[in-house]
């Protein structure tokens, strides 16, 4: 599970991280969602992203920085 395991830095999150990163990340809208999951979890960069998504690339960094500023503050409130 991409959520739970890190294979590539041998970090591993608990369940209960897990679960609470997956909550918060089902809480941002679609546009930072996706854009999360490819640049975090498909090690992809913007110029990439905004291929994959069909957006204009300022789209999707504002996507990226909105969504991970959604993200802490979600999971600062778990």
């Amino acid at each position: 599970d991409s959520l739970s395991a890190d294979s590539d830095s041998g970090n591993l999150i608990s369940h209960a991280e897990a679960r609470a990163l997956k909550h918060c990340m089902d809480g941002l809208n679609e546009g930072q969602r996706n854009s999360l999951k490819l640049a975090y979890f498909d090690g992809c960069s913007h110029e990439e992203i905004a291929g994959t998504l069909q957006a204009p690339l300022g789209t999707i960094k504002s996507w990226v920085r909105r969504g991970l500023q959604g993200l802490k503050r979600c999971l600062e409130a778990i």
